[in-house]
């Protein structure tokens, strides 16, 4: 079997890719164009939060001019790597109007567009190269496959993040909750912090969101709260009315920004030297460490946690609560897990940032709850908007902006010192594009549940009237009227 040449990326070896393994689907003038990108050095790797990919087309559709192509790990609708090839238009900097790759990687979260960033750490990557192809058809919806370089061995085969995404600011993500893998990984120094120059792109709004069984009850924060930190276990304990079923967690795995978002705000982790500790996956005996799974059962009259590796886990953990069923995840190390709710009729609250209220149906299996009343915020797929019902205090777009709902991420754009040049130039016009409030109105899962931070580059509508004092994020909001 013929190997093909080994491609460099950023002076990075990749993963040599078998000519025989399958027929490039790609035309001879896209793979010109991915050719010249790679062989010049013209390849911009961002890692971290999955906030981006949700405004990745609108971001790229105003950054680059012509037919883009599109890759990605896999056709399916959820992708832990995406990329987009093609030629820059006039005022994306040094690069303008030449060949560029951009990569995004998702996969494990926000902490990787920390840690790994900060330490300039080789993790895995998608493999951009003209050997892409073998699925796919090169557009957004259906793009190219392309290999990564593996889980296995990053350390010589990885790639070092040149920009990162958080959920939350870096200085957020602290040991031992916040950080990742089976053995947490350490803090940041504060020398590993000052190689990081922050930038807040936009607030985006996080929920509650509760599975259908669980009757309107009023929920607030206290309530949610101690469900969080494990401190009842069964519903009647939230509220009489309920019945003494076991509550399930449907949480995400540490170093998860949504994760991070909600150990801050229910459990005031990591600002105070006083904070409730998040209940994890030991809750009960639903996990099993030697075999990799959960098995949920009920009746145990405890407190039972899932952990997810990504947002569409923790969507799939609550219709299976409800449903039953299995699906596959992921562990705190990436590796696969097996999650079995036997005949469902489990009664679940998760954690979900508001750019899933498309998923929250009235007709679902379970919706985004209210805070200090008994409501839902659903999405109407006639009205193309969304809608609330019942009392209390809901995630929209008018209340992220005037800081009624305090739920809320300050999605953070990390660009390393060691991230210079043409190179720097292009991350900071990413960065500018991803700041401006008429993209993120533009985007379908962002336009109703996120707003542009003040002080920036862009003002009026669809920009933050409550700030963090001094933009930190563990300071309260203040209002400008």
């Amino acid at each position: 079997m013929q190997v093909k040449k080994i491609v460099s990326l950023c002076a990075v070896a990749f993963t040599a890719m078998a000519a025989g393994q399958a027929q490039a689907a790609m035309s001879a003038a896209e793979q010109a164009i991915v050719n010249d990108a790679v062989t010049n050095g013209r390849v911009l790797f961002i890692s971290g939060a999955s906030a981006t990919q949700k405004g990745f087309t609108g971001i790229i559709n105003s950054m680059f001019t012509g037919t883009t192509i599109r890759f990605a790990n896999t056709t399916a609708s959820s992708k832990d790597f995406e990329a987009v090839a093609g030629k820059l238009a006039a005022g994306a900097g040094a690069w303008s109007n030449q060949n560029v790759i951009i990569i995004d990687r998702v996969k494990g979260g926000s902490v990787w567009g920390v840690n790994s960033v900060a330490r300039n750490e080789k993790i895995e990557a998608l493999v951009v190269n003209s050997a892409c192809g073998s699925d796919g058809s090169g557009t957004a919806s259906l793009p190219y496959t392309c290999a990564t370089t593996g889980e296995v061995d990053t350390a010589t085969t990885g790639i070092a993040p040149d920009a990162g995404v958080s959920d939350v600011a870096p200085g957020l993500f602290k040991a031992p909750y916040n950080t990742e893998g089976e053995t947490p990984a350490d803090s940041l120094t504060e020398a590993e912090l000052a190689e990081l120059v922050a930038n807040p792109i936009y607030a985006l709004a996080f929920g509650v969101p509760v599975t259908k069984n669980v009757p309107l009850v009023n929920l607030n924060k206290a309530a949610v709260s101690v469900i969080m930190a494990g401190g009842v276990g069964t519903w009647n304990q939230v509220d009489a009315s309920l019945p003494a079923d076991d509550i399930v967690v449907c949480r995400r795995v540490p170093g998860s920004g949504t994760q991070a978002v909600d150990n801050l705000y229910f459990g005031n982790f990591p600002c105070s030297s006083e904070f409730n500790t998040p209940a994890d996956r030991y809750a009960s005996g639903a996990w099993d460490d030697a075999a990799r799974t959960f098995t949920v059962t009920g009746g145990t009259g405890a407190l039972v946690v899932v952990e997810n590796s990504t947002s569409g886990d923790v969507v799939n953990c609550l219709d299976k609560a409800v449903t039953g069923g299995t699906f596959a995840g992921k562990d705190r190390d990436g590796h696969a897990i097996a999650v079995d709710f036997g005949a469902g009729g489990h009664k679940a609250i998760g954690v979900l940032s508001m750019d899933s209220l498309a998923k929250s149906k009235s007709t679902g299996n379970w919706q985004f709850r209210s805070l200090d009343g008994a409501g839902t915020i659903t999405w109407d797929n006639t009205a193309n908007a969304p809608v609330t019902t019942g009392t209390g205090k809901f995630p929209t777009l008018a209340n992220l902006i005037d800081g009624t709902w305090d739920l809320q991420g300050w999605i953070s754009f990390q660009i390393p010192t060691r991230t210079t040049g043409a190179k720097k130039s292009l991350a900071e016009a990413f960065l500018l594009k991803a700041q401006n409030p008429a993209i993120l109105a533009s985007i379908t899962d962002l336009k109703n549940v996120s707003a542009a931070i003040p002080g920036g580059a862009y003002s009026g509508a669809q920009v933050l009237r409550a700030q963090y004092l001094n933009n930190n994020q563990c300071a309260p909001l203040n209002r400008n009227f």
